[in-house]
């Protein structure tokens, strides 16, 4: 009777709590890939504000400072999704490292959680850059010359500056998992396709400096990789459903160890 006791008491068999931590995972990185894709959006629609509203040139000083004389609130809610995207970044790197475990190597998961941390520390300074819309504008009170001059120093580094390299990271994180993915059979060969469309983009952009050199002139190159931008973050938010979805599927199919 005490052996049979103490084999009740015994401790979850090892495939068991295998199958928690990865259903765990699973569930961690749905939930934030999911929230950083819709960071991404609230962020890219919020960037928008300026030529909706009738500001045209974002790259102009005068008129972006205008814009934000009128309606600093788009530029601060702006800061605050970018911060919720690079946190969110954080937690999906290393969960879908653990999506990924059983069958890829080490070194592609630890190059792709790299990804997703530069990509994350990326966005997280535009952020920073972007929540110093208060300072700008009082450096502006005190001198236009100076806010028009600390506008587009912000503007070169945050969004043509830490944004651009965040979105590029984002874009080669996400053509990594689409090639682990697949490779591994750990995700869908269908979202592994679309994922793929995040390589469009960067062939655009490696495009870019070779049509600028090649005196080139495609307006419609630019439009495109705009639009690829928002489509990326709802790539991002099918794959959290995705992971949401095996999670379940996990949960269901973890044995249960019956009484003896």
């Amino acid at each position: 009777m005490r052996a049979s006791s103490e084999h009740n008491r015994s401790p979850v068999p090892e495939t068991a709590a295998a199958g928690n931590t990865n259903r765990a995972a699973l569930r961690a990185g749905g939930i934030a890939v999911i929230i950083a894709g819709l960071a991404g959006i609230a962020m890219f629609t919020l960037e928008l504000m300026g030529p909706v509203l009738g500001f045209d040139d974002t790259d102009n000083p005068a008129v972006s400072l205008d814009y934000l004389r009128q309606y600093p609130q788009f530029y601060a809610l702006a800061a605050v999704a970018v911060f919720i995207m690079a946190l969110a970044n954080i937690v999906a790197s290393f969960a879908i490292s653990d999506v990924l475990a059983p069958r890829t190597s080490s070194i592609t998961r630890r190059s792709l959680s790299a990804l997703g941390l530069f990509a994350a520390a990326f966005l997280f300074m535009h952020g920073v850059l972007r929540d110093s819309v208060g300072p700008l504008l009082y450096i502006d009170s005190v001198n236009s010359g100076w806010g028009e001059s600390a506008y587009l120093a912000i503007q070169l580094l945050g969004t043509h500056g830490f944004l651009a390299a965040g979105l590029i990271a984002l874009g080669v994180w996400s053509v990594g998992i689409c090639v682990a993915g697949a490779y591994s059979r750990s995700l869908p060969i269908w979202l592994c396709a679309l994922g793929l469309v995040a390589g469009l983009r960067l062939v655009m952009l490696m495009a870019g400096p070779l049509m600028t050199a090649a005196a080139i002139d495609l307006p419609g190159i630019w439009l495109a990789s705009m639009v690829l931008i928002p489509l990326g973050m709802l790539w991002w938010m099918a794959l959290g459903v995705v992971l949401l979805v095996k999670s379940r599927r996990n949960h269901e199919q973890i044995p249960v160890n019956p009484a003896q």
